[in-house]
């Protein structure tokens, strides 16, 4: 396979995913991990102890918010939860770069890549077990709708060469890295109503086996659910390590600022 040649493939519609809320019991572990993975700036909030924020050092923008509670329970097994947070590289130098930076460093839970028809996409953990996904968007001229909805799929993707190629001179700045779409652990599939309620989103493909993903406008998916790892009846731990929310771009009305999802994540809307 012949990895195309590196480009700025600006997305579809703006971001419309601001910032992710981990709790966890370490932010400093946690906030240095990241700070080497995806090189963000980690700034502690004034009055706030154990509150940092991760920043993208070309725009500033918040990526991520850690907030520390060393008595944290763990997640339990087979709860709902985060299943990865999809940072999106525009530019596949950009991307190429990180994950060289990633298989350099020590104790890496890598969980394997894909090329999905729309995106390469590579999967790993934090320290705490949040799944992470890495992502560029092919262009959009190759992405396989069929009418309204996407095609995509899972297949193989030779990283090997891919990272062995010459990576040819950028001819322009790209646009920052963000976070491309947020997947998640649900108890059940019928759960996708609600967001795609709330949050104003439409369902992209649904022929995917326990799985539905959602977006607005021409995109392939902003959001995802699965119950691939989820079981009947199992709730999540109060205040468990994990996922506590994130924030949404929604349109019209947002006097109420936010809605808290079928599994008790907050959704807070700017």
């Amino acid at each position: 396979m012949n990895a195309p040649a590196p480009t700025s493939n600006a997305p579809t519609t703006n971001s419309i995913i601001g910032r992710v809320i981990l709790r966890t019991r370490d932010a400093k572990t946690l906030g240095t991990f990241y700070s080497h993975l995806l090189s963000l700036i980690p700034e502690s909030r004034s009055g706030e102890t154990g509150t940092i924020n991760l920043v993208h050092p070309v725009n500033k923008a918040v990526l991520i918010t850690l907030l520390e509670d060393k008595n944290a329970p763990a997640p339990t097994r087979g709860a709902p939860g985060l299943f990865h947070v999809a940072f999106l590289f525009p530019d596949l130098l950009e991307w190429k770069l990180t994950l060289r930076r990633m298989f350099a460093m020590p104790g890496l839970d890598f969980h394997g890549a894909a090329d999905h028809a729309v995106s390469w996409a590579v999967y790993l953990a934090d320290p705490d077990g949040n799944g992470i996904e890495l992502a560029w968007d092919k262009p959009e001229n190759e992405w396989p709708w069929k009418g309204d909805k996407i095609q995509m799929v899972s297949l193989s993707l030779p990283l090997r060469t891919i990272l062995a190629q010459q990576d040819a001179v950028k001819d322009a700045p790209a646009a920052p890295m963000h976070i491309g779409h947020i997947h998640l652990q649900t108890s059940q599939l019928t759960n996708a109503q609600a967001y795609l309620d709330h949050l104003k989103l439409r369902v992209t493909q649904d022929n995917y086996s326990g799985a539905i993903f959602m977006a607005r406008g021409k995109y392939h998916h902003h959001l995802a659910v699965n119950t691939w790892n989820t079981r009947p009846g199992i709730s999540g731990a109060p205040n468990a390590t994990g996922l506590v929310g994130w924030d949404m771009a929604v349109p019209g009305d947002n006097s109420n600022r936010g809605w808290t999802d079928p599994d008790g994540a907050e959704v807070r809307f700017f």
